[in-house]
């Protein structure tokens, strides 16, 4: 096939894969067939949802396998849009509370959100991982908060020294409770809603299936430290991760799909230590008084709730009705219509900047590449990739979103972070606004954070403080908002926009990354204690105002870049939900085709001016980076090159 040839419709795709065995792992509700590894499951053809029954059965069996460990556990579970369903605590015990602890030994502690003890509840600990379970997973791959664990660390694999971060690092700091993107609120409405804590990489949270499908995420904090594994394959079982992977009896991952059947960049991730040691369980009831209020996400009296359909309209994704956003495309809905049908810029104004069509043209081309595309995450081989196409203007406003049908939830919040932070750091007053807010002071005590030091750091870079000059990517970001600069060499400084990791000031941790969390850290330790506040702008300092253009915070992997009309910026957009190299691709190659369609200069930034011209310390960045082979039928190499 021609790498310029689209595929057949995603639509009947997925009318193949409802009627056909994939060769994949079993499991579902009723049919748990996760010990082998050469199995065939069903997808349905209908969207699939939990039943109140069937959360009660699940927390249920959570309970029993604490019970038959001797511990307490707090449990949560959630559907695939992230609506919470239960919470509950095994002794009735709504005030417990958690210590965040990477475990990394820092020279000075605590730092950042590292150290912050007895202050979360564990209720909002359980939900972070019940969500993560739910939004990084999909028909085509599981991942846990194990999983989670192993792709955010300074090291991929991580204790493996010179060798880059994890392909995902920075991905914690996504789904936020503040923000303008996310949904938010007790019962059930349409998703994406918040996680309280971003994404975990604490294990014990998994992935819920039905009939194939991702139908929620399980989350269980009995441990009382929510943290990292900063070595997830060696074998330490967890309890936690025992009760949660224990209590899924009849909607376990389908085995073949699970993170550790999958590679990434040739590493294989870990998906769960508890394999050996899950508890047997039958309880289908519990306890109602032991359901737990937590403010804003779940109201105890209801006891356990049904969840949303993924597809109809009111989870907040359904099938795209226009017909004019690619084959197979879905949308984000407010539990009806379209949240962010394809809108004109309003800066630059519409006569410059980004028109509705123009807008819809590059969505199209891009979820066209998609459809195209090898998956690196997915199972079986040579599926199609899945993802979320976002775009926007220079004030971050959102101007269009489309997504393939089974890209993971995470996707979603992701592609408008890396669309918002690529049009940020390109525009000419990217430093100077960071320069402009207010300083940051941590909760646990240490120094106060100027932001404007990052700025002032990043001019030896090259960033000419971010003003305009030059384009950056989001993967450009990354490059420079590692703990070693190059990427993963031990022994080197860190980047600009990192904390440094190296002794004597060793002071990164995944809970304490630089410049992606101290911007955000007002306005979310903000929204953790005051769940109640509509609290919209991650880069705000309550009750002082945020930055306004990266409202859902700034993230620090590939998959987006800046859209610009001859030399003049106009936005950007952002993909994510496959591998990084696919979600580069995605964006990058997207807009080139749309811009050779539509004729109006609508382009990739001018290459003169792009990030990867700059080579500090002797070392280039990178723009994007293309995978090899990336077409489904096709032989096709380089598809990037001379763009």
């Amino acid at each position: 096939m021609s790498p310029f040839v689209l595929p057949a419709p995603r639509a009947v795709l997925l009318a193949l894969l409802s009627t056909l065995l994939v060769a994949c792992g079993g499991g579902g509700s009723g049919s748990d067939a996760s010990n082998s590894v050469n199995c065939s499951f069903p997808i349905a053809s209908t969207p699939q949802s939990l039943t109140a029954a069937e959360t009660e059965r699940i927390i249920a069996q959570a309970q029993q396998a604490a019970a038959s460990i001797g511990v307490p556990a707090t449990i949560a579970v959630v559907d695939r849009v992230g609506n919470v369903l239960g919470v509950y605590n095994t002794a009735g015990n709504a005030a417990a509370t958690v210590n965040l602890r990477s475990g990394r030994a820092l020279s000075s502690f605590p730092q950042g959100l590292d150290g912050l003890d007895n202050t979360i509840p564990a209720s909002l600990a359980a939900i972070a991982k019940a969500v993560t379970g739910a939004y990084l997973s999909s028909s085509g791959n599981a991942f846990s908060t194990r999983t989670a664990s192993y792709i955010i660390q300074e090291h991929f694999p991580p204790t493996v020294d010179f060798q880059a971060g994890g392909p995902l690092f920075g991905v914690q700091f996504s789904q936020l409770p503040c923000g303008d993107f996310i949904t938010r609120g007790a019962g059930l409405a349409a998703g994406p809603k918040r996680s309280p804590l971003g994404l975990a990489g604490d294990p014990g949270g998994f992935p819920i299936y039905k009939n194939g499908r991702v139908v929620g995420g399980i989350g269980v904090m009995a441990d009382g430290v929510y943290g990292i594994d900063l070595n997830p394959v060696a074998g330490t079982t967890d309890n936690d991760e025992r009760i949660a992977q224990s209590a899924l009896a009849g909607f376990q991952a389908p085995d073949c799909i699970r993170a550790n059947r999958i590679t990434l960049g040739g590493q294989i991730p870990s998906y769960t230590n508890a394999d050996g040691s899950l508890i047997s369980v039958n309880a289908t009831t519990v306890n109602a008084a032991n359901f737990i209020n937590v403010p804003t996400y779940f109201t105890a009296a209801g006891g356990a709730l049904a969840g949303r359909a993924y597809g109809n309209a009111d989870s907040g994704f359904t099938a795209d009705g226009t017909g004019t956003l690619g084959a197979g495309a879905f949308v984000v809905t407010n539990g009806a219509a379209n949240r962010f049908p394809a809108t004109a810029s309003t800066n630059p104004a519409p006569a410059t900047g980004l028109s509705a069509a123009e807008v819809t043209q590059i969505i199209n081309s891009a979820i066209g590449v998609a459809n195209q595309a090898r998956a690196q995450i997915r199972r079986p081989l040579n599926s199609p990739a899945q993802v979320t196409v976002s775009v926007v203007d220079l004030d971050g406003t959102v101007l269009g979103v489309a997504r393939t049908p089974d890209a993971p939830i995470f996707g979603a919040d992701v592609s408008l972070q890396k669309a918002r932070t690529a049009a940020f750091f390109s525009s000419t007053n990217g430093g100077a606004t960071i320069t402009g807010q207010s300083s940051v002071t941590y909760l646990i005590g240490g120094p106060t954070i100027t932001l404007g030091n990052y700025v002032t750091a990043s001019n030896a870079f090259g960033s000419t403080a971010f003003s305009g000059t030059r384009a950056f990517s989001a993967r450009a970001i990354g490059n420079i908002a590692r703990p070693f600069f190059p990427d993963g060499i031990n022994g080197t400084g860190n980047g600009p926009l990192s904390k440094p990791i190296t002794a004597p000031s060793n002071f990164w941790s995944p809970f304490n990354t630089g410049l992606q969390l101290d911007l955000a850290y007002n306005a979310l330790t903000f929204a953790i204690l005051n769940p109640a506040d509509a609290n919209t702008d991650c880069s705000a300092s309550p009750p002082a105002a945020g930055v306004g253009r990266i409202q859902n915070g700034i993230q620090i992997f590939p998959g987006g870049v800046p859209i610009y009309r001859g030399s003049t910026l106009i936005g950007a957009i952002g993909v994510s939900g496959d591998g990084v190299d696919q979600d580069d691709m995605v964006a990058f190659l997207g807009l080139s085709r749309a811009g050779n369609i539509l004729g109006t200069g609508v382009a990739n930034a001018p290459a003169g001016i792009r990030a990867d011209t700059l080579v500090p310390q002797g070392s280039n960045l990178r723009y994007v980076q293309c995978p090899q082979s990336p077409f489904i039928n096709s032989s096709a190499q380089n598809v990037c090159s001379g763009i």
